[in-house]
């Protein structure tokens, strides 16, 4: 995959996950991470946060398309 489209798509998870994953991080953390201004930044913070969200929304899609009903 070229750069430029891996640096696309990274900025893309970024904008869509990050926002997602905030609230829970922060809520877990007691308001400690992320902190102020990592949102487009390559540290561990934001990745964790972006790959809460990411699992957020993974989790909910899978909710949606009924994928957790018992038969």
């Amino acid at each position: 995959m070229s750069e430029l489209v891996q640096e696309l798509l990274e900025v893309i998870l970024r904008a869509i996950c990050y926002p997602v994953g905030w609230p829970i991080v922060r809520l877990l953390s007691r308001g400690r991470y992320p902190s102020r201004g990592s949102w487009f930044s390559n540290t561990a913070e934001a990745n964790w946060t972006v790959a809460t969200g990411l699992a957020i929304l993974v989790i909910t899609m899978m909710a949606l398309l009924h994928q957790f009903d018992m038969p």
